[in-house]
Protein backbone atom coordinates (compact mmCIF):
# COMPACT_ATOMS: atom_id res chain seq x y z
CA UNK A 1 0.00 0.00 0.00
CA UNK A 2 1.74 3.64 -1.28
CA UNK A 3 0.78 7.03 0.18
CA UNK A 4 0.84 10.01 -1.58
CA UNK A 5 2.64 12.13 1.02
CA UNK A 6 5.77 11.54 2.54
CA UNK A 7 4.33 11.57 5.98
CA UNK A 8 2.50 8.21 4.98
CA UNK A 9 5.39 7.24 3.54
CA UNK A 10 7.70 7.58 6.68
CA UNK A 11 4.81 5.63 8.44
CA UNK A 12 4.34 3.31 6.65
CA UNK A 13 7.87 2.57 7.15
CA UNK A 14 7.76 2.86 10.93
CA UNK A 15 4.96 0.23 10.86
CA UNK A 16 7.53 -2.11 8.78
CA UNK A 17 9.84 -1.75 11.51
CA UNK A 18 7.88 -2.80 14.54
CA UNK A 19 6.50 -5.92 12.22
CA UNK A 20 9.96 -6.49 11.50
CA UNK A 21 11.33 -6.12 15.62
CA UNK A 22 8.02 -8.28 16.22
CA UNK A 23 9.05 -11.19 14.40
CA UNK A 24 12.79 -10.81 15.67
CA UNK A 25 11.65 -10.79 19.43
CA UNK A 26 9.72 -14.23 18.44
CA UNK A 27 12.76 -15.60 16.90
CA UNK A 28 12.35 -15.15 13.27
CA UNK A 29 15.77 -15.21 11.43
CA UNK A 30 16.09 -11.26 10.36
CA UNK A 31 15.13 -10.35 7.05
CA UNK A 32 15.77 -7.61 4.65
CA UNK A 33 12.87 -5.35 4.16
CA UNK A 34 13.94 -4.31 0.03
CA UNK A 35 14.34 -7.03 -2.55
CA UNK A 36 17.69 -7.38 -3.87
CA UNK A 37 17.85 -5.73 -7.52
CA UNK A 38 18.10 -8.57 -10.05
CA UNK A 39 19.97 -7.77 -13.31
CA UNK A 40 17.94 -7.50 -16.46
CA UNK A 41 19.19 -11.12 -18.36
CA UNK A 42 20.02 -9.50 -21.32
CA UNK A 43 22.58 -6.67 -19.92
CA UNK A 44 22.14 -3.24 -18.99
CA UNK A 45 19.65 -1.13 -20.90
CA UNK A 46 21.35 2.31 -19.94
CA UNK A 47 22.25 3.24 -23.88
CA UNK A 48 19.82 1.56 -25.59
CA UNK A 49 18.19 5.07 -26.45
CA UNK A 50 21.19 6.43 -27.51
CA UNK A 51 22.15 3.74 -30.08
CA UNK A 52 18.39 3.73 -31.35
CA UNK A 53 18.66 7.36 -32.17
CA UNK A 54 22.22 6.87 -33.69
CA UNK A 55 20.99 4.36 -36.19
CA UNK A 56 17.42 6.70 -36.94
CA UNK A 57 19.22 9.75 -37.54
CA UNK A 58 20.71 9.26 -40.81
CA UNK A 59 17.70 7.71 -42.66
CA UNK A 60 15.56 10.78 -40.62
CA UNK A 61 18.48 13.49 -41.70
CA UNK A 62 17.97 12.02 -45.23
CA UNK A 63 13.92 12.13 -45.46
CA UNK A 64 14.12 15.91 -43.95
CA UNK A 65 16.97 16.83 -46.50
CA UNK A 66 14.99 15.05 -49.58
CA UNK A 67 11.96 16.46 -48.71
CA UNK A 68 13.61 20.13 -48.71
CA UNK A 69 15.51 19.71 -51.99
CA UNK A 70 11.76 18.63 -53.71
CA UNK A 71 10.10 21.65 -52.11
CA UNK A 72 12.95 23.60 -53.37
CA UNK A 73 13.01 22.19 -57.09
CA UNK A 74 9.12 21.96 -56.77
CA UNK A 75 9.13 25.83 -56.32
CA UNK A 76 12.05 26.20 -58.95
CA UNK A 77 9.95 25.03 -61.36
CA UNK A 78 7.48 27.45 -60.90
CA UNK A 79 9.26 30.00 -61.40
CA UNK A 80 10.96 29.02 -64.38
CA UNK A 81 7.08 28.55 -65.89
CA UNK A 82 6.44 32.33 -64.61
CA UNK A 83 9.55 33.44 -66.60
CA UNK A 84 8.57 31.86 -69.76
CA UNK A 85 5.18 32.69 -69.47
CA UNK A 86 6.26 35.90 -69.17
CA UNK A 87 8.46 35.58 -72.50
CA UNK A 88 5.85 34.49 -74.47
CA UNK A 89 3.02 36.84 -73.52
CA UNK A 90 5.48 39.74 -74.67
CA UNK A 91 6.72 37.72 -77.57
CA UNK A 92 2.95 37.39 -78.27
CA UNK A 93 2.20 40.84 -77.28
CA UNK A 94 5.23 42.76 -79.36
CA UNK A 95 4.85 40.83 -82.64
CA UNK A 96 6.16 43.43 -85.46
CA UNK A 97 7.41 45.39 -82.98
CA UNK A 98 10.28 42.93 -81.75
CA UNK A 99 13.57 42.47 -84.30
CA UNK A 100 14.97 39.18 -82.61
CA UNK A 101 12.51 36.98 -80.45
CA UNK A 102 15.00 35.19 -79.14
CA UNK A 103 16.57 37.87 -78.12
CA UNK A 104 14.02 39.10 -76.05
CA UNK A 105 13.14 35.62 -75.03
CA UNK A 106 16.74 35.29 -73.26
CA UNK A 107 16.49 38.95 -71.59
CA UNK A 108 12.85 38.38 -70.46
CA UNK A 109 13.90 35.33 -68.32
CA UNK A 110 16.92 36.26 -67.26
CA UNK A 111 15.20 39.23 -65.36
CA UNK A 112 12.72 37.44 -64.69
CA UNK A 113 15.38 34.68 -62.77
CA UNK A 114 18.04 37.17 -61.70
CA UNK A 115 19.67 35.20 -58.74
CA UNK A 116 20.22 32.03 -61.29
CA UNK A 117 22.98 30.86 -63.31
CA UNK A 118 22.32 32.29 -66.84
CA UNK A 119 24.74 29.55 -68.20
CA UNK A 120 22.40 26.68 -67.08
CA UNK A 121 19.43 28.30 -68.67
CA UNK A 122 18.31 26.23 -72.22
CA UNK A 123 16.28 28.64 -74.54
CA UNK A 124 14.01 27.02 -77.49
CA UNK A 125 11.22 29.32 -79.49
CA UNK A 126 8.66 27.80 -81.98
CA UNK A 127 7.09 30.38 -84.03
CA UNK A 128 4.36 29.80 -86.26
CA UNK A 129 4.22 31.73 -89.67
CA UNK A 130 1.18 32.78 -91.54
CA UNK A 131 0.65 29.48 -93.65
CA UNK A 132 1.09 27.39 -90.35
CA UNK A 133 4.15 26.25 -90.26
CA UNK A 134 6.10 26.15 -87.15
CA UNK A 135 9.63 27.57 -87.24
CA UNK A 136 12.50 26.53 -84.60
CA UNK A 137 15.18 28.31 -82.89
CA UNK A 138 17.48 26.61 -80.29
CA UNK A 139 17.80 24.88 -78.19
CA UNK A 140 20.58 27.33 -77.36
CA UNK A 141 22.12 27.77 -73.36
CA UNK A 142 23.30 30.41 -72.21
CA UNK A 143 22.00 34.70 -72.84
CA UNK A 144 23.70 34.44 -76.20
CA UNK A 145 20.47 33.17 -77.93
CA UNK A 146 19.53 35.09 -80.92
CA UNK A 147 17.45 34.30 -84.71
CA UNK A 148 16.64 37.61 -86.22
CA UNK A 149 14.81 35.53 -89.01
CA UNK A 150 12.41 34.60 -86.50
CA UNK A 151 11.33 38.37 -86.49
CA UNK A 152 9.74 37.93 -90.30
CA UNK A 153 8.05 34.61 -89.04
CA UNK A 154 5.90 36.34 -86.30
CA UNK A 155 2.46 36.07 -87.85
CA UNK A 156 -1.07 37.76 -86.18
CA UNK A 157 -3.52 35.07 -84.49
CA UNK A 158 -0.67 32.48 -84.92
CA UNK A 159 0.82 30.74 -81.43
CA UNK A 160 4.22 31.41 -80.29
CA UNK A 161 5.70 28.41 -77.85
CA UNK A 162 8.75 29.00 -75.44
CA UNK A 163 10.40 26.30 -73.82
CA UNK A 164 13.05 26.98 -70.99
CA UNK A 165 15.20 24.35 -69.33
CA UNK A 166 17.13 25.10 -66.67
CA UNK A 167 19.96 22.70 -65.20
CA UNK A 168 18.88 22.11 -61.38
CA UNK A 169 21.27 20.51 -59.02
CA UNK A 170 19.54 19.27 -55.72
CA UNK A 171 20.62 19.53 -52.40
CA UNK A 172 23.22 16.87 -51.58
CA UNK A 173 22.25 13.69 -49.47
CA UNK A 174 24.86 12.29 -47.67
CA UNK A 175 27.62 12.41 -50.32
CA UNK A 176 25.30 12.13 -52.78
CA UNK A 177 24.25 15.13 -55.09
CA UNK A 178 22.25 14.70 -58.28
CA UNK A 179 21.32 16.83 -60.99
CA UNK A 180 18.40 17.18 -63.07
CA UNK A 181 16.54 19.76 -66.17
CA UNK A 182 13.47 21.32 -65.26
CA UNK A 183 11.67 22.18 -67.94
CA UNK A 184 8.84 24.88 -69.04
CA UNK A 185 6.94 24.57 -72.06
CA UNK A 186 4.35 27.82 -72.39
CA UNK A 187 2.65 29.33 -75.60
CA UNK A 188 0.82 32.40 -76.43
CA UNK A 189 -1.23 33.27 -79.29
CA UNK A 190 0.31 36.27 -81.65
CA UNK A 191 -1.91 39.88 -81.83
Amino acid sequence: MKFANRLGRQTMTFVRGLKSKAARRAGAPQQTLRRPRRPAPWGGVEGTALVEFAIVLPLLMTILTGGASFCMALYSFQQLGYAGSNAAQLLAAEQGLITDPCAVTASTVTAALPNWTPSKITYTVIITDSTGTAHTFGPTAGSSFSCTSGASDMAANEPVTVQVSYQYSWFPILSYSPSSSLTSSESALME
